[in-house]
């Protein structure tokens, strides 16, 4: 059964709002006492030089993490409405909560996980200010190589299934492309050019919750916008 955009986009977007939500409250939950420490860390570095009164307090950046997670939740689920009206058809599923589950895990490897995994977030006191629009061009080249490599691998799982391969070998052989396609662009993509000075426990919880903010973000969005295509008819 294939919805209309206006429909898809209506549960995309509560979708998102959901999972901003609920990423939302989990940072401010478990991350920003790990940033809490980060900035401590750093004033520490920086008590030498003397002292910075910070611009923004950090009752202000509680705020607008959650404000920048809506905006996120927002734009990615308009975004994953349209793909998911476009690809409706072409994805293997047979139905419309289905094919939203497998474009949720699609949407997690491509924009999310294959990132990440490159070029993994750094909590504050890391990072050089000259070197960022650098950094930022190769996060979004990465970002746009791991979509075209996730769609590719999809396209030849559902090549194969058109040709009589099982679905099950079909896939297998999409997720061994992907890691393949990962690999290979890894080791062709520059490292991230700036010293960590930051202890290896405050980094690794940062660089921790941060994946698990991601990879929570996709999983509501994704069962969120299958309930709501399985209990919400009167949105079709």
């Amino acid at each position: 059964m294939s919805i209309t955009l206006g429909s898809a986009l209506k549960r995309a977007l509560l979708a998102g709002l959901a999972a901003a939500i609920v990423v939302s409250i989990f940072h401010l939950i478990a991350t920003e006492p790990v940033i809490d420490r980060a900035i401590g860390i750093e004033e520490q570095m920086r008590s030498g030089h003397g002292e910075e009164q910070p611009i923004v307090s950090r009752e202000a950046q509680k705020a607008g993490l959650v404000l920048g997670l809506v905006l996120y939740g927002a734009i990615w689920a308009l975004l994953f409405g349209v793909v998911y009206h476009l690809t409706q058809g072409w994805l293997p599923a047979s139905t419309v909560w289905g094919s939203g589950l497998l474009l949720a895990v699609m949407g997690y490897l491509s924009v999310a996980l294959l990132p990440f995994l490159k070029y993994p977030a750094n909590p504050p006191g890391v990072g050089d200010p000259e070197t960022i629009t650098y950094r930022q061009s190769l996060y979004v080249g990465l970002l746009v190589l791991s979509v075209a490599g996730v769609w590719l691998a999809a396209a030849i799982a559902r090549y194969a299934q058109k040709r009589g391969v099982q679905n099950l070998i079909a896939w297998s052989a999409a997720l061994g492309f992907v890691v393949v396609f990962a690999a290979i662009v890894y080791a062709l993509l520059p490292a991230n050019p700036d010293p960590v000075a930051m202890p290896e426990d405050v980094l690794t919880a940062f660089r921790g919750l941060s994946l698990a903010g991601l990879t929570l973000f996709w999983a509501v969005l994704g069962m969120a916008f299958a309930a709501l295509s399985r209990r919400r008819p009167a949105l079709a």
